[in-house]
């Protein structure tokens, strides 16, 4: 939509699925946030019997409390991934808490958010907290994987984006092996020398970072190149972060959730942020990926 002084303006909902769990509460309220800040509409959707009308209506409350404007309250019958999956098609984002009314493993992401994040090409939060009834942060930085690849630059546009509407600054983290690994899988030792590699990966991350920088240039902007594997980068540099926000594929996935996209999901306490199929960046320079953050 372009507003009356020719500004070209995203008016897609920030759609947030809401239970009678704690957990949606805090989805709910998180969603509202970023609906405030980016002046979208937030949208509360249950499906089916949902968790009444007075809890839908003090969420309602407090989403229009904390800004959100407007707040649209919905109400559908149906298979619940099914309507979550339809709706996103329209959404800006798809925010979901991390467990449902089931019980809490205090590390793995609720069945239904875990099932979206294959089925829907719009990013997807699964908010979480440190623990059951810890909300998430609402300071820190956000933290992105950085890997050179198609969907790492989607995940690295997406999270400057949300750091820069924040105000909050950005910790890019790129992590690099001297392990390789063939065709058939096979592992092997990299020739070059680690101060080699080393310095190849903060290059590439000083390259990945330039579009970002060019974008938003009051962004505050930390880097970190680390000699680990993605995941364990991740899970470190996520402790005290606002959020962690990762691409969705995976070298030879196809569609589907990469492995380490996957474990964060499951394990980092922050709310997670996966950037939708449909947010990869085409670009003409070649990937250089010493490390993949979407595998």
């Amino acid at each position: 939509m372009i507003d009356s002084a020719g500004t070209t303006v995203d008016d897609r909902p920030v759609v947030v699925g809401v239970d009678g769990s704690e957990s949606a509460r805090d989805a709910a309220a998180w969603a509202a946030d970023l609906a405030a800040i980016w002046g979208a509409p937030l949208h509360l959707l249950t499906v089916g019997a949902g968790p009444g009308d007075g809890r839908i209506a003090e969420l309602r409350d407090a989403a229009e409390r904390d800004g959100a404007h407007p707040v649209l309250v919905e109400t559908v019958v149906g298979e619940v991934v099914d309507v979550l999956a339809d709706q996103a098609r329209a959404a800006r984002m798809l925010v979901l808490g991390s467990y449902g009314d089931g019980a809490w493993s205090g590390m793995i992401a609720g069945e239904v958010a875990i099932t979206m994040l294959d089925r829907v090409s719009c990013p997807v939060a699964v908010v979480r907290g440190t623990t059951r009834q810890i909300p998430p942060p609402r300071g820190g930085p956000v933290v992105v994987g950085v890997d050179g690849s198609t969907a790492g630059r989607a995940a690295l546009a997406l999270a400057a984006d949300l750091a820069a509407s924040l105000g909050a600054r950005l910790l890019a983290v790129h992590a690099w092996s001297d392990i390789a690994y063939g065709v058939d899988g096979a592992a092997h030792r990299r020739p070059e020398d680690g101060s080699v590699l080393a310095g190849r990966a903060s290059d590439l991350l000083d390259a990945e970072l330039a579009g970002p920088a060019r974008d938003h240039p009051s962004l505050v902007v930390n880097r970190s190149v680390v000699a680990d594997t993605p995941l364990r980068a991740l899970l470190a540099a996520a402790s005290g972060a606002r959020m962690v926000v990762v691409g969705h594929r995976g070298t030879g996935t196809g569609g589907r959730l990469g492995s380490t996209s996957r474990a964060l999901v499951e394990f980092v306490p922050c709310p997670v942020v996966v950037a939708g199929h449909g947010n990869d960046v085409a670009t003409d320079r070649p990937a250089v990926a010493t490390t993949g953050f979407s595998s």
